[in-house]
């Protein structure tokens, strides 16, 4: 069951993220972008400090070897892929399934796709989580699908990181992850 409450209160939390974990741009690692992720009130100190902590590691590089760090991790590497969906169907016929719903479920809640990326990269679920006009939507049990998508893809990222865990990006993915996992109660089963 999903926590419509906390996922309300981690929508700018998603919004930065999917900046910091998609391709970095000159502003991406800017005061701005710090300063919020200082004031973000839906984090406790100690996610906040990871975040920030994470947010300055990645700063210190030039624009240039973040990028080049960045490529060589996501874009030059067939085991870490930011397409959810792919470690899970690579590319069958049910991702493209996946990929079609994931679309329709954007422009349901008001999202409309302004990149070339598919629907399943991570920083766009992101962003129609911060994003999405869902709130008191009768259909928002739907976004179940996002984040389903978004457990499935980043435990298979993470399992297949092992080797470079201490990785700021994947450290981001990590801390993403347990966000998301934050916004799903488990139901309580009664015992009959």
């Amino acid at each position: 069951m999903i926590d419509f409450e906390r996922l309300a209160k981690l929508k700018n939390t998603f919004a930065i993220l999917s900046r910091l974990i998609d391709y970095p741009e000159k502003d991406t690692f800017s005061m701005t972008f710090r300063q919020q992720l200082m004031k973000d009130s839906a984090l406790s100190t100690a996610t906040r400090g990871e975040i920030l902590s994470l947010f300055d590691e990645i700063a210190e590089y030039s624009p240039v070897q973040r990028e080049e760090i960045y490529t060589h991790l996501f874009e030059m590497n067939r085991r870490y892929t930011l397409y959810m969906s792919y470690y899970k169907m690579t590319d069958s016929r049910e991702r493209g399934s996946v990929l079609a719903k994931l679309k329709m479920l954007y422009e349901m809640f008001g999202v409309s796709e302004a990149t070339s990326e598919l629907s399943d990269y991570l920083p766009l679920l992101l962003e129609f989580l911060a994003f999405g006009e869902y709130d008191n939507d009768p259909r928002r049990k739907d976004i179940q699908l996002a984040l389903s998508v978004i457990e499935d893809g980043t435990y298979n990222l993470l399992k297949n990181a092992v080797i470079d865990n201490d990785n700021p990006y994947i450290q981001l993915i990590r801390l993403t992850r347990t966000l998301v996992g934050s916004c799903i109660k488990m139901e309580v089963q009664e015992n009959a």
